[in-house]
């Protein structure tokens, strides 16, 4: 299924495009502190940023990864993405998202993951998620809290393209 345009009272979701390269570079792709405990490195070459976004509208049409833009529905300033994914080696979906340094506390995070997950159960008919974080990023546990995920465990946790290790917490949520 094509990933679809969503709203919420604040957002739009929208695939990401080619055009977005610039702006997507310079928000969070180039900020290692974005980076730090997501599953990629940051960078200071344009051209890897292009490459993501590449890999990203190639996916558009995928029934298995769903990669939103995160942007203002006023200023069209993109703020991040989320994303609900099938992740082949749990065999289950998950859910990820980030945020340019400069938007994070603002509730942005957890708005547009509830539109994305109402997406998923109610349009794709998926009934389990998984999410995680790292322990030294705890404002990533509150939205996943905040999303009505349940703590399942402790686990090693390896980010930043593979130059931090340490520990992570798993999230589950069941959908009745």
């Amino acid at each position: 299924m094509t990933t679809p345009i969503l709203e919420t009272e604040r957002l739009l979701l929208r695939p990401l495009t080619m055009g977005d390269t610039q702006e997507v570079f310079e928000c969070w792709e180039s900020d290692a502190d974005v980076a730090r405990y997501m599953m990629w490195e940051s960078h200071y070459d344009i051209e890897k940023t292009r490459g993501f976004i590449k890999h990203e509208v190639s996916m558009v049409l995928s029934d298995n990864w769903y990669r939103w833009c995160i942007v203002d529905k006023n200023t069209k300033i993109i703020y991040g993405t989320c994303l609900v994914y099938f992740n082949d080696e749990e065999n289950s979906w998950d859910i990820s998202y980030n945020l340019g340094k400069k938007f994070w506390g603002n509730g942005y995070t957890t708005e547009a993951m509830e539109k994305a997950m109402d997406f998923a159960i109610h349009t794709l008919g998926l009934k389990e998620f998984v999410a995680a974080h790292a322990i030294e990023n705890p404002a990533s546990g509150r939205v996943i809290e905040k999303l009505g995920f349940k703590y399942e465990c402790d686990f090693e946790y390896i980010c930043n393209g593979g130059n931090i290790h340490t520990t992570g917490k798993k999230y589950r949520l069941k959908i009745s």
